[in-house]
């Protein structure tokens, strides 16, 4: 397991030192140079990264490779990769990203490397990209479909590929009642009663050059069960830490009898929804049910933000969420700090990219546990890792109190404390409270099993459900110990 509390120790310091055929630039955390006899002494980072399509074109995905970058200072090492292409695109993770341009010009693409002292350094090259003179292949860059399903409930999910002219999807081998969306790539459809597997392959093609083919994909349907029951059902957590269930969601336990150090701002159920955690603002977890522990930020000696404690924390806890399996889970801190935890996977933070628009509101992993989207109370939307970029709402008066991802990871929708809630990617609209909640503040949104609806919760425990989530209950009207801060369930 690997922390990553990167960024932790407030302002920058920098220096610059220009090389034969790069601007090197190298970034020190202040907490950490007083640690050093001088600053030329610390251990530099040394980014190194090749253009490794031959001929950049418009349109098609140019690969870049930084994977020998390294640090001269054993047994440092290199934690974190980030990458501005130089059109005004949001940026990318790992050490060997591919982007696609969508203009011919000269780029100055800058790759910045980050070691475990939190040292950066960044190394800019200049790419020429030709313009498209001839037609490209489709290729798949978005095909991971859920590989499970139940019987009468909405299976979906959007396939996406490049290729010039733009291609259109159709299905090989799937079965009558499954269909695609020609020129979106949306599969969707409901399993028949009876149904226990279904396969079947997207093919996509722009009718100029051969055509690409993503699977076959094997599917498995059965009955979703979890939390004590089957169906479906939700938590309510409030911020003394007492927890209210609905529907399926079965009580494991919770801490509103406990004296608590600082306050619950969140929760995330096990894989199997028969246990839960819970987790407050500096850090600390408690784990019911089934849930394991897999370790806390006072644990690894981590201060409470603001406090006198050795290793202070820059900005508090303001939520966390499990990993995409549910073995393990993810905190993050309101300047977008990220904590892994358990078989959750570090792929990036906003300290790691210099900073975040706005205070983090909430993280989300993406299908394959290799990413996941960070969005700010300004709407602001960070994609890391392999999670796509699937964009982000307007500015509005009101602040983006929450988020939650599709259950196929395909898409996501934001919440606003007015009750307004937009998707994207794969998700879609089902109605909002906006504009209608008076003095109560939308909290939290937890979508369905089959992501065709989700439940809007608020501070005084209020629960509105849209498309084709249930009416599980709710505590309105009820009088509630601490405002309801959190939600979670399926």
């Amino acid at each position: 397991m690997e922390q990553h509390p990167e960024g932790r120790r407030g302002g920058r310091r920098t220096r610059r030192t220009l090389a034969a055929a790069t601007l090197l630039v190298v970034t020190l955390s202040a907490g950490l140079v007083g640690a050093f006899p001088s600053v030329a002494s610390a251990s530099v980072p040394v980014p190194v990264f090749t253009v490794t399509t031959a001929s950049p074109t418009v349109a098609v995905p140019v690969s870049f490779d930084g994977s020998a970058s390294y640090d001269p200072k054993a047994p440092d090492h290199i934690t974190l990769y980030v990458w501005s292409f130089g059109d005004g695109s949001h940026t990318a993770t790992g050490p060997t990203p591919t982007h696609t341009y969508t203009s011919a010009g000269t780029y100055s693409v800058t790759l910045t490397v980050t070691d475990d002292e939190n040292i950066s350094a960044s190394a800019i090259r200049v790419v020429t990209v030709a313009p498209l003179s001839t037609p490209t292949a489709p290729g798949f860059f978005r095909s991971t479909p859920p590989l499970s399903a139940s019987p009468g409930k909405a299976y979906s999910y959007g396939f996406a590929a490049t290729g010039f002219p733009d291609p259109t999807y159709a299905l090989m081998g799937a079965p009558a009642w499954l269909t695609a969306v020609a020129d979106t790539g949306m599969v969707s459809g409901i399993p028949t009663s009876g149904t226990t597997s279904f396969s079947y392959s997207v093919v996509a093609t722009d009718g100029v050059s051969p055509s690409a083919t993503a699977g076959p994909f094997h599917v498995t349907v059965s009955t979703v069960s979890g939390g004590g029951g089957s169906g479906h059902g939700y938590w309510l957590v409030g911020s003394d830490g007492g927890i209210f269930s609905f529907g399926s969601a079965g009580f494991y336990g919770s801490t509103g009898s406990f004296v608590l150090q600082r306050p619950v701002v969140g929760i995330s159920p096990t894989g199997n929804r028969k246990g839960y955690w819970l987790v407050a603002s500096d850090g600390g977890i408690f784990a019911f049910g089934d849930a394991g522990y897999y370790g806390s930020l006072p644990g690894l000696g981590f201060s409470p933000a603001g406090s006198s404690g050795r290793y202070p924390l820059d900005a508090p806890i303001v939520a966390m969420v499990p990993s995409s399996d549910g073995a393990g889970y993810f905190m993050i801190a309101s300047d977008g700090g990220i904590f892994a935890f358990g078989d959750a996977r570090f792929a990036g933070s906003c300290p790691g990219i210099g900073g975040c628009a706005g205070p983090a509101v909430a993280v989300m992993p993406d299908a394959t546990g290799n990413g996941y989207w960070l969005v700010t109370a300004t709407g602001n939307v960070y994609a890391f890792g392999d999670a796509p970029y699937l964009g982000a709402p307007p500015r509005q008066s009101a602040s983006v109190t929450s988020a939650v991802r599709t259950p196929d990871g395909g898409g996501y929708w934001v919440l606003f404390a007015d009750g307004t809630v937009v998707p994207f990617g794969d998700a879609s609209a089902h109605g909002d409270r906006a504009g209608t909640l008076g003095s109560d503040t939308a909290t939290a949104i937890v979508a369905t099993s089959d992501g065709g609806g989700y439940w809007v919760a608020t501070a005084s425990g209020a629960v509105d459900p849209f498309g084709d989530a249930p009416e599980d209950g709710s505590m309105a009207g009820s009088h509630l110990n601490a405002p309801i801060v959190a939600a979670s369930g399926w």
